[in-house]
């Protein structure tokens, strides 16, 4: 039998979303080191062209992820 964690459904699945964002932001951090590694050893404008774009979303996607579990806070406040 599985042992549930205490506290109510919405906790258990708000703690599972948690888990599963910061596990992304863990793979997007993979994936902009290495994006940084193949631009590195880009030779072909075209490819760093590409690897420039990927970067870019790749940063977005950080962003967005650390929003997330930041508890989704705005990146300013006025």
């Amino acid at each position: 039998m599985k042992l549930l964690l205490p506290g109510t459904r919405r906790e258990r699945s708000a703690r599972k979303a948690r888990a599963a964002a910061a596990a992304a932001l863990r793979q997007t951090y993979q994936d902009l080191r290495a994006n940084e590694a193949a631009f590195q050893q880009a030779q072909d404008r075209f490819v760093v062209e590409q690897l420039i774009y990927e970067h870019a979303a790749l940063e977005c996607r950080c962003r967005a992820l650390l929003r997330e579990l930041r508890g989704g806070e705005t990146p300013c406040r006025r």
